[in-house]
């Protein structure tokens, strides 16, 4: 995690190197990564770099968490222009996250993102599990109170984001178009809430 010096940098200046990391882990992956790029785009000097973070590893799950706490706001919005129905809600975070990947940069960030989830390299086993998905992750609080409650919400979330893994996958290695896996998407989505109102 960030140092305390980092978290007391102006927003603009936080905001610039963590642009200068996600410009370099959308270069290359996490373990290709080089501090040198991402001190040079940032504007920063290298010895500060280190007065911040502790390595590249705890930028990436930084940087990875920071776009999720962005990615909860968005889906709060999202909630808002649907009238609280978190499945409206899903669907139109998704089709969201299809249309940012059609960005060449950004679908090679998240390539990128899966090349280091699934490396075979061991000295990345331990931040794994501090790496939070944007994407992909859900957060069960914006669901109704009998979701939260039920005794197979964790399951219920679990097969939400293996939906959204597994299309997002499908999209990025090119197996479906854009418009195809979003109406997918949103076939899955509806199969799900009829499912889960059933137990």
């Amino acid at each position: 995690m960030p140092t305390k010096t980092f978290l007391n940098l102006s927003k603009e200046k936080r905001i610039r190197i963590l642009k200068a990391a996600k410009k370099e882990f959308s270069r290359v992956p996490l373990d290709r990564a080089i501090i040198a790029n991402i001190v040079k785009d940032a504007d920063i000097p290298r010895g500060s770099f280190y007065q911040y973070f502790e390595n590249v590893e705890d930028l990436f799950v930084y940087l990875m968490n920071y776009m999720y706490g962005i990615d909860k706001r968005k889906f709060a919005k999202y909630l808002e222009e649907t009238d609280n129905d978190v499945y409206e809600a899903l669907k139109m975070k998704f089709s969201n996250t299809i249309d940012k990947l059609t960005i060449a940069e950004n679908r090679q960030f998240r390539l990128n993102i899966m090349s280091t989830i699934f490396s075979e390299n061991s000295t990345y086993d331990s931040i794994i599990e501090k790496i939070v998905e944007p994407d992909t992750e859900i957060d069960l609080t914006y669901f109704p109170a009998e979701i939260q409650k039920s005794k197979h919400s964790q399951n219920f979330v679990s097969i939400l984001k293996m939906i959204a893994k597994s299309c997002l996958e499908k999209y990025l290695t090119k197996s479906a178009s854009e418009d195809q896996i979003k109406k997918d998407y949103n076939n899955y989505i509806d199969f799900v809430k009829v499912g889960f109102n059933k137990i």
